[in-house]
């Protein structure tokens, strides 16, 4: 700890001092004589790294929910759906003798990861058994196995994408556009449907659980593309009752919310047959010189360092910088049609006391995120993390912090839609670690 300590102020301090040569920095803060010379080294050759699917995640409640089917060139065919509990906010005025006018169920979204040219094949199911929000559902859920009938609305629709030019909010111009506009996609329901909500008594609509036992909610399902499409990411959903009463000419509107307190769950699933990668996905016999890293519970990428914690000649050292460099192939993929996740997640590979295999973050994000890292820089299009406090760790054998490797993945899976391709571990590139270190007496 004591070396991590005189490490990491040292690496404050060149933090802050960048046009100062890493070799003088600091050596007016140490007693004459403690400090025989800073080193660098730059661990690339033995860094390996294997792309691999990204296990089954966990998909309830998700911050934002997903919806469509997308072929990608590179990382083959994906499809997300979601079912959803709709709520009452307050005591509903309808009653069976009104008039309807129109049921209407609203997908509010901003972002469209795709193409918008090609039109979605949706389909709405009212759900026959009930989703329970005290649950946990992962992306494998038979969401279409939930469904009761025949879909209630099947809608050709080809999502929409707009910036904003007028609002300041963010300095936006009519040259350099900052947001987004809300786009909708309307589900209209027949009156026979609208019926059923209308002729609930009040028993039924006496309160939520009530309700739900009533009506149990909805299943959007994006059905399969052959080529081309798009995810879009919702921002919100409800549905919308319209009516009148017998010799009123006032429009009344009972909304059905999606609220906290509604459970939501997503469906994901992945076709890679087609993708170049297909046959070595998961294998660690061949090395390939790109890997592949996708939300949505897609890829995820192994990475071995195998002579982390060996590569030192000697024990009287401190590690003051440690980054990780993971750069982004531009030739593969254009970043500015298809945009790459904006935080990845480096995290350590370990074994509990049970002996099963687990993974936790290194050390370094809990002493502060921002220092830890892995946020996208556009400017160099990389990824980059400080494990300095892991990588002494390891060297001092600490217990608990064996060298097994570690993944290398997206953060927000269930929640955002974003895939991109990094230089792998035999490209010219290559995976860079590049360690600062201080030898003393």
């Amino acid at each position: 700890m004591i070396k991590f300590a005189f490490g990491f102020a040292w690496m404050v301090i060149v933090l802050w001092s960048c046009s100062t040569d890493p070799g003088k920095v600091g050596l007016d803060l140490l007693p004459t004589g403690d400090l025989v010379n800073v080193s660098r080294v730059i661990e690339k050759e033995s860094i390996k790294a294997y792309t691999e699917v990204d296990g089954n995640q966990r998909t309830d409640e998700p911050t934002r929910t997903l919806l469509g089917t997308y072929n990608d060139s590179i990382f083959g065919k994906v499809t997300t759906d979601f079912a959803i509990q709709l709520r009452l906010n307050n005591f509903p005025t309808y009653t069976k003798d009104d008039i309807f006018d129109s049921l209407v169920y609203y997908i509010a979204y901003k972002e469209v990861y795709g193409d918008t040219v090609t039109a979605q094949k949706l389909k709405l199911y009212e759900l026959g058994s009930s989703l329970d929000l005290n649950s946990k559902y992962y992306q494998d859920v038979d969401l279409k196995s939930m469904v009761k009938g025949s879909p209630l609305v099947e809608l050709d629709y080809v999502p929409k994408f707009r910036l904003d030019s007028l609002t300041n909010t963010y300095g936006s111009t009519k040259a350099d556009p900052k947001d987004t506009v809300t786009q909708e996609i309307a589900f209209h329901l027949s009156e026979e449907f609208a019926r059923k909500l209308m002729s609930a008594d009040s028993v039924k609509l006496s309160d939520n659980d009530a309700f739900l036992q009533f009506f149990k909610g909805l299943y959007i399902e994006a059905g399969d593309l052959s080529q081309g499409g798009s995810i879009v990411k919702a921002t919100g959903s409800g549905m919308v009752l319209y009516y009148r009463k017998d010799a009123d000419t006032t429009k009344y509107a009972q909304t059905f919310y999606v609220t906290q307190s509604s459970a939501r769950v997503s469906h994901f699933s992945h076709d890679y047959s087609t993708t170049a990668f297909a046959s070595s996905l998961g294998q660690t016999d061949t090395e390939d010189s790109l890997i592949y890293l996708q939300t949505t519970g897609g890829l995820r990428t192994k990475i071995l360092i195998p002579n982390l914690g060996t590569w030192s000649d000697s024990t009287d050292f401190a590690i003051n910088q440690a980054e990780l460099v993971f750069q982004i192939d531009t030739t593969v993929t254009d970043v500015t049609k298809l945009i790459p996740p904006e935080q990845l997640v480096f995290s350590v590979i370990g074994i509990d006391d049970k002996g099963n295999p687990i993974k936790y973050l290194p050390s370094d994000f809990s002493f502060s995120q921002i220092y830890y890292g892995g946020t996208y820089y556009s400017k160099d299009k990389t990824y980059r993390f400080n494990i300095a406090r892991h990588l002494q760790e390891v060297i001092d054998k600490k217990a608990g912090r064996d060298n097994l490797g570690f993944y290398l993945s997206t953060s927000l899976p269930s929640s955002s839609y974003r895939r991109t391709v990094l230089k792998g571990s035999t490209s010219k590139t290559g995976i860079r670690l590049n360690i600062t270190y201080s030898k003393f007496k």
